[in-house]
Order: C-alpha cells, then sequence, then structure tokens
C-alpha cells in the first residue's frame, strides 16, 4: 500500500520540554486510522505538526511525495484540517464560509454546491454561524477541509459535543470520504466510535509510540473467555449442551485451557455451575481482550 504520510523520526519540543520524541508512522492511501493516548499524550501536537501548524524540533514529514520542510506549500496543499473546537466567524454564515475558503482554496462553486449538499447544511446554510450547534459546526468545519479535494483529512477529537446522531452520521461520512479516495488520520476519546471505523491504531503516550498495527481480530469476537479446568473433554461437553454458549476452541490440552464464547450472562453463570456440579476444578478463569477500551487499557493502565 502507498503511503500518503509518512512521519519519520518527529521531534517537537518547547523551550526544555519534549512533547514528541521520535516519532514515527505512516499512513497509507484511503485508510483510516486512529489515533489514540490519554491527555498530554502527544496526540494534537503531532496533528498539528502534520498540518504544519507547529515547526518540528526535529525528523521529517511527507504527505504524499512532498516534505513539509522542503515543499510546504505542495505538501499542506494535500491535508484537510478539521480540529477539536471549530474556529468559526460567529457573524458569518456557512455559505460565507465556504465561499470564503472556495477563493482561498481556487476552488469553483460547483464545489461549493457539492459541500452544502455533503454537509446536510442546505436548509441553514445562510443562517450565521454563531446561532449552529455543535453538531452543525462540525459538520460545516469538515466540509471545509474537503473543499479542495485533500488527500489527508486530519480530524482532532471530532466527535466531542456531538449528540449520539450527530456522531452516527459523523461515522457515515468518514467512511464516504474514503470511498472518495481521502485518508484519514483522526483523534478521538469515543473508543467504540474508532471501533467502528478503523483500519489500524496508532497508540501514544509521553510522545512515545506505543502500538502501531490493525486491531486484533478477537476485538470483533464479543465476549470471549478463557477457562482452565481439571477435565477438559467433559468441561467442552458440559458447554456443548447449555444454550447461548459456544465451545469456539479446545487449546492446549496439556494445559487443560478451554476457551468459548457466551453474550449471556446468565448461561455463562450455568456454565460455571455445572462444572462445580460435576467435580471439575476450576484453575484459572478470565476474560479475553475483546473491545478497544480493553485492549487500550492493557497499554495505559497496565
Amino acid at each position: 500500500m502507498e503511503s500518503i504520510l509518512r512521519i519519520n523520526n518527529l521531534k517537537k519540543s518547547f523551550g526544555r520540554e519534549t512533547i514528541i520524541r521520535d516519532l514515527s508512522f505512516q499512513v497509507g492511501e484511503q485508510e483510516i486510522v486512529g489515533f489514540l493516548g490519554p491527555n498530554g499524550s502527544g496526540k494534537s501536537t503531532t496533528l498539528k505538526c502534520v498540518a504544519g501548524l507547529y515547526q518540528m524540533t526535529a525528523g521529517e514529514i511527507y504527505i504524499g511525495k512532498y516534505s513539509i520542510k522542503k515543499n510546504r506549500k505542495e505538501a499542506l496543499s494535500l491535508v484537510g484540517l478539521s480540529i477539536e473546537h471549530p474556529t468559526l466567524y460567529p457573524n458569518l454564515s456557512g455559505l460565507d464560509h465556504l465561499k470564503m475558503m472556495a477563493r482561498w482554496r481556487g476552488v469553483g462553486q460547483d464545489r461549493v454546491k457539492e459541500m452544502i449538499d455533503f454537509s446536510g447544511l442546505e436548509n441553514s446554510i445562510t443562517k450565521v454561524a454563531g446561532k449552529y450547534s455543535m453538531g452543525m459546526k462540525m459538520r460545516l468545519m469538515l466540509s471545509l477541509s474537503l473543499l479542495h479535494n485533500p488527500k489527508l483529512i486530519i480530524l482532532d477529537e471530532p466527535t466531542n459535543g456531538l449528540d449520539p446522531q450527530a456522531i452516527v452520521n459523523l461515522r457515515e461520512q468518514i467512511k464516504e470520504i474514503r470511498e472518495q479516495g481521502s485518508s484519514i488520520l483522526f483523534s478521538s476519546h469515543q473508543l467504540g466510535e474508532v471501533e467502528k471505523i478503523v483500519d489500524r491504531v496508532v497508540l501514544i503516550n509521553h510522545g512515545d509510540k506505543l502500538y502501531d498495527g490493525s486491531l486484533p481480530d478477537k476485538l470483533k469476537d464479543g465476549n470471549v473467555y478463557k477457562i482452565q479446568v481439571s477435565d477438559v473433554e467433559k468441561s467442552m461437553k458440559i458447554g456443548n449442551e447449555i444454550n447461548g454458549l459456544s465451545m469456539t476452541s479446545l487449546e492446549d490440552n496439556d494445559s487443560n485451557w478451554i476457551s468459548f464464547h457466551c453474550d449471556d450472562k446468565e448461561a455463562l453463570n450455568n456454565y460455571i455451575e455445572m462444572l462445580q456440579q460435576n467435580s471439575i476444578r476450576i484453575e484459572d478463569f478470565n476474560k479475553e481482550v475483546t473491545d478497544l477500551e480493553s485492549f487500550y487499557n492493557l497499554y495505559y493502565k497496565g
């Protein structure tokens, strides 16, 4: 896969304080990457370096084939940015914002009309932005960032302040953006939303990369449990007879581990009771990491 964004050994310091330490990762073409970390981890600083808002202390950032250091104008022409707190002119309408950005970007009015349709603000586009809800402001900001057909979209906490329906709409818009040929790099605290749309996640803390890769397949498997028992064969037979329990695999018999899928708490309790009634000892029992939040907590909460 070709990369639209390459960050090589990025370092960013403010005075004596180093925020980003030797950070490297890539974003492929038409890829959606979740950029995650706790407050103060360096997420926003990294995104602002990519968007050209901060000058990097060391390292290189390439957008497409262009270096931000050597070909700043060409590199940043490929980037669209939507930040956490929408910076709009409260006395200008949504249409005024789009027309002003179109003139600056050299974009025609046909594209302005496309972005009005994309935003879903047709009935409010002539109202001043100061009267927009947070969801409307975020939709306008997203449309402004997409106006010039950028290859890379940067979204910094795009779900902040949005109601549930607005979050669902944003999720669909992000998928639509990808289908139109762009890549998306976004940070968010809404881990459930991240899990639904990303191809890959990058986890950072204190400016260091902790993980860079696709979400483990087991995140998609729901409630998966592992149990170590004194009698594997009998435990498997009991489990297969309980509705709501799916014995998904028989693991290494030498250690007497089995795993199973169960979304029904009552069925799980019944299984444990049946094992005990049949004098089967439970040596160990744990729930697998099956959602992004649990995966995230492995890195940030030990």
